[in-house]
């Protein structure tokens, strides 16, 4: 469909929407603002660039290029007035996606400055619009470099907030408050039908007026012929999403109405989480679908649901699911302001007591990192993880959370080694998620518990009739659910019958990375090159290239020896102060910092107006009988006292004694009594929202939230 427009003069100044990552139409405030122009004859350009120094980080992938393509076609679909963009794409991606000519929007190959400097040149530029986007630190430059221009050469440009993240904001002060006044906001306008046409007659036809751009592109680039990504990394994942902003919304949509009902209880194994999941991290990643969309109709479904629920006693999981799914959406936010406060994050350990760790001589292991990258390291739920990566593009956080853990701390591999090959595995790869999280799993942050996975028992609980690693270990598919977890232990008459063989080393044949393995028992004597007869093969897969309880142990206490240092306390503390939660200032605060490091202890001061447990518990609860026997060791002891205070959870979830404690603050004071309450049989305290982050926790008496790190208030 040609644009219409009028004839232009070549003084005419111009707006340019610059689209990053944020090809939509929904809360999308640039193209709000132009399509409701009060500027009608003002004529605008819609411009996307496949920029090579992005293209050339060492995190992309051609299925990041793919799922991008596909969104560009659909939003172009979309401003052009056909609605169903993403579906036509989806029918056959290699056709119908890559000979779809662009309408509405400007594509080229080049960098964004050089880009915008050829442009004003030939048609001056009136303003840019454009998203505000915390990324790596090539994107950062990206950034950089494009307010220098734009300052030089004396052209406003407006960058539209659509994560709820805070330029220069250097300690996490005024986040909470920022990003729920983001969310308060009313959300852009979606362009209507009549707009759009409006608009069209006013985008700019590079073509027909003489204006040339290096590097234009008619159609999307393969990522085949993008030279700036590496050839092995070009191909595409036979299984991932398809991308569009038409697929995120039916996402949502089915999500909100029909799957999400047991996210809570379905996103810990990959077998549930498929279909439980919201599945739209990729959408988010990549801008097909707002963060703000997606939690202001997330609430209005919850509001629909406690109306109902109101008019129905039948108990439903939904609520609770929902209240899950939106806290690990602010959870997202949460995270990407720590990599905009802290850019380094990208290239250096947080807490920087740990950066002699992983990365002496012998530390690296080339053989142990290549059998990780190909889901061939003899652990069968691990290697099913990553082979579901490699053909899927998706896996649910906890299995890329134990990937992690066994890679850094069973492998001891640094995390920066293993940062690109996750970030091209993950289809919704997202800078500020990826680097916190990978330095918070690796233990490298100061402020957080050690995670480290015992990966077999992950697989025996999360999947625990093999039905994942069959899946996608397809080496395994014969082996009985006695064994699957730990092929190893087959004897050698249950390998023969299942024709399954645990070598010691290499398989025979090759890898067994994304494949099936087998051999040939018998050479055939015929010399001829007939088809072999699939039933005279065996299946070979490795066994463990470690051991998992010896090297667990071992990085545990090189880990242990670090975080017991003052120096490694004393800087764990600034980056408590930089990344962690903000204490209240009210008067029965002390003021002290929490000890970072503590995960056992911690330390609280007594302050003379608080009062004892026993009176407190009597003030919550007049009406039932005292336990004195329980209450008689925390009464009595003198007041402004340093104390020791056993938490009541650890990170593998068993529980731990009470506080012996006679006091403390009263946000503590108050957990201590909701514990001895429920151990009564009084009441039941369910989980709790986290204060800096909003994660909801579901451990009801832990002291400290399990995804930053903070402490409990409230």
């Amino acid at each position: 469909m040609a644009k219409q427009q009028p004839t232009p003069s070549s003084s005419e100044s111009i707006d340019v929407v610059w689209l990053k990552k944020d090809v939509r139409l929904h809360d999308h405030a640039p193209l709000s603002l132009i399509a409701a122009s009060a500027s009608p004859r003002r004529r605008c350009i819609i411009l996307y660039l496949y920029e090579p120094d992005q293209l050339s980080e060492k995190t992309v992938h051609g299925s990041h290029i793919g799922f991008i393509n596909e969104g560009l076609v659909d939003l172009d679909l979309r401003l052009s007035g056909q609605q169903r963009g993403a579906a036509v794409v989806a029918e056959d991606s290699d056709i119908i996606l890559y000979q779809h000519q662009f309408q509405c929007l400007t594509v080229a190959h080049a960098g964004a400055a050089f880009t915008l400097q050829t442009l004003h040149r030939q048609c001056p530029i009136n303003q840019i619009l454009c998203h505000m986007e915390s990324s790596h630190l090539k994107s950062f430059a990206r950034d950089k470099a494009v307010r220098r221009w734009c300052r030089a050469n004396s052209v406003p440009i407006k960058e539209f907030n659509q994560t709820g993240v805070t330029r220069c904001l250097f300690n996490r002060d005024d986040f909470s408050t920022n990003f729920n006044r983001f969310l308060d906001q009313p959300m852009p306008k979606t362009p209507t039908a009549e707009q759009l046409l409006m608009m069209r007659r006013r985008l700019i036809d590079i073509d027909e007026e003489g204006i040339r751009l290096h590097g234009i592109c008619k159609s999307p680039i393969k990522p085949s012929d993008i030279q700036e990504i590496p050839l092995e990394h070009r191909s595409d994942r036979a299984h991932r999403q398809n991308g569009g902003e038409d697929k995120a919304l039916d996402l949502l949509q089915s999500f909100l109405s029909r799957r999400g009902a047991n996210y809570s209880s379905g996103i810990s194994s990959p077998n549930t989480s498929w279909t439980t999941g919201s599945r739209l991290s990729p959408y988010l990643t990549w801008g097909h679908i707002s963060l703000r969309y997606v939690i202001v109709t997330t609430k209005t479904r919850q509001e629909e649901l406690r109306a109902a629920k109101k008019a129905s006693s039948v108990p439903t999981p939904w609520l609770r699911s929902l209240a899950s799914f939106q806290s690990r959406m602010h959870w997202r936010s949460h995270f990407l302001q720590k990599l905009e406060t802290q850019p380094s994050l990208e290239k250096q350990d947080q807490c920087l007591a740990f950066s002699h760790l992983r990365r002496q001589p012998n530390d690296f292991c080339q053989e142990h990192f290549d059998a990780w990258c190909e889901g061939r390291t003899g652990f069968p739920f691990v290697d099913a993880s990553m082979r579901c990566l490699i053909q899927c593009g998706w896996l649910n956080f906890r299995m890329r959370a134990m990937l992690v853990s066994f890679a850094t701390y069973n492998l001891w591999m640094d995390w920066k080694r293993i940062a690109a090959h996750l970030a091209r595995v993950f289809l919704d790869y997202e800078p500020g998620i990826h680097y916190p999280q990978l330095q918070m799993q690796a233990g490298t942050t100061g402020i957080n518990a050690m995670r480290v996975y015992n990966v077999t028992k992950q697989g025996k609980d999360q999947d625990p009739n093999g039905v994942f690693i069959r899946k996608y270990v397809p080496e395994l598919q014969n082996v009985p659910n006695e064994y699957i977890h730990e092929p190893q232990n087959m004897p050698v008459s249950v390998q023969r019958k299942c024709r399954v063989f645990i070598s010691n080393g290499e398989s025979k044949g090759g890898s067994a990375g994304l494949r099936s393995i087998f051999q040939p028992i018998e050479q055939s004597t015929t010399g001829k090159h007939d088809p072999p007869d699939t039933s005279d093969f065996v299946y070979y897969y490795p066994s463990p290239i470690v051991d998992e309880k010896s090297s667990a142990k071992t990085a545990k206490d090189q880990m242990a020896a670090v975080r017991k240092q003052e120096n490694t306390k004393t800087e764990a503390e600034q980056v408590l102060t930089t990344h962690g939660s903000r204490r209240s200032r009210s008067a029965d605060r002390d003021g002290a910092k929490p000890k970072a490091l503590s995960s056992a202890v911690k330390r609280v001061k007594v302050d003379k107006g608080q009062r004892s447990l026993l009176n407190s518990w009597k003030a919550v609860s007049p009406e039932q009988p005292i336990r004195k026997d329980s209450f008689q060791s925390q009464v009595g002891l003198q007041k402004n006292t340093v104390v020791e205070q056993s938490t009541f959870s650890n990170r593998s979830g068993s529980t731990t004694k009470a506080a012996e404690a006679a006091g403390s603050s009263p946000s503590m004071e108050k957990f201590l009594i909701q514990k001895e309450v429920s151990d009564t049989g009084l009441s039941k305290t369910k989980e709790w929202s986290c204060k800096m982050c909003t994660y909801l926790n579901e451990k009801p008496w832990a002291l400290a939230c399990s995804i930053c790190g903070s402490e409990r208030q409230g």
